[in-house]
């Protein structure tokens, strides 16, 4: 059973790999990929989920309607995106990855498994896959846990026991 002390723990450690992103963001940007990591996260989004309406995006990125429509407006510039009617209602758009677009997330994510591999060259593959899946479920946790407490505004619908300390 997860002590509150391990508990504890891994929040300041992931305090501590957040404050490491975030940090080294600018520094990714200039891997001569030249998207912004929001930029990525959409792109990402659509190759997983396929085609999306503006107003998921926007849910998904935590953003209003205006920011995403900015981002998805530069990424359609770029040819990156690719936006049309939605077939079942003309006033909404969807917007999906283009080939361009997927070539160069395929590009990016080379360039950055190329870095990652140079960082952690000593590290055992099988660790270093057990880590990545470990990461991902506690992602997963995290997100679904939150999503159950919160409102569309992010704000607490409840103070549920789960998430409470004793």
């Amino acid at each position: 059973m997860l002590t509150k002390e391990t508990a504890e723990r891994m929040v300041g450690v992931l305090g501590k790999l957040g404050r490491a992103l975030r940090s080294s963001n600018h520094r990714w940007e200039r891997l001569e990929v030249g998207l912004r990591r929001n930029d990525l996260t959409v792109l990402r989004r659509l190759e997983r989920h396929g085609e999306q309406r503006m107003s998921d995006l926007a849910e998904a990125q935590c953003v209003t309607a205006s920011v995403i429509s900015r981002q998805i407006a530069s990424l359609e510039h770029d040819g990156l995106v690719e936006r049309r009617s939605d077939p079942a209602d003309a006033r909404v758009g969807l917007i999906r990855l283009s080939d361009v677009g997927r070539e160069r997330l395929e590009a990016v994510t080379r360039r950055y498994a190329d870095v990652f591999l140079a960082m952690f060259s000593d590290w055992d593959d099988v660790e270093a896959s057990r880590m990545a899946d470990l990461i991902s479920e506690f992602a997963d946790r995290v997100a679904y846990e939150l999503d159950q407490h919160v409102d569309a505004h992010g704000r607490p619908v409840a103070a549920p026991e789960s998430l409470v300390a004793p």
